[in-house]
């Protein structure tokens, strides 16, 4: 069986298109102190073609045992301001450190515009470490 041209250079062009085929972008933040704290941190996220988003968060400086959240606010990147979601709601361990993955929706996935990452305390909502999400 002989195959047509056509056929062959459509293959082709099909598997050149997979071959360059734009690499989602990956995000990250360095996450500073506020109000002298002492939270540190930086979030590292990939982005995946479903508009989902990977995320991984490493933090320190925290209370022991007290529990926090970290949440993206879309729209600005100064923490507090635009729209938040909650990424995940987390204790930190013995040593004051926290390290999570989590799978955000494409509501959160800040691929466009300007972003920020925040840590705050639970029982009283105090902002405590921010950072700005560059998206690369």
């Amino acid at each position: 069986m002989r195959l047509s041209p056509v056929f062959v250079a459509l293959a082709a062009l099909l598997v050149a298109a997979v071959a360059f085929a734009a690499k989602p972008p990956s995000g990250s933040a360095n996450i500073t102190s506020l109000a002298a704290s002492g939270i540190s941190g930086s979030a590292d996220i990939k982005f995946e073609q479903s508009g989902l988003a990977r995320v991984h968060e490493s933090i320190s400086g925290l209370t022991p045992g007290v529990q926090y959240e970290s949440l993206v606010y879309t729209g600005s990147t100064t923490c507090g301001s635009g729209t938040s979601a909650v990424l995940m709601t987390f204790t930190a361990n013995a040593s004051g450190r926290a390290n999570f993955n989590v799978i955000a929706p494409p509501q959160v996935s800040p691929t466009e515009g300007s972003a920020s990452i925040s840590v705050q305390r639970v029982s009283d909502n105090a902002l405590l470490a921010c950072g700005e999400i560059v998206v690369q």
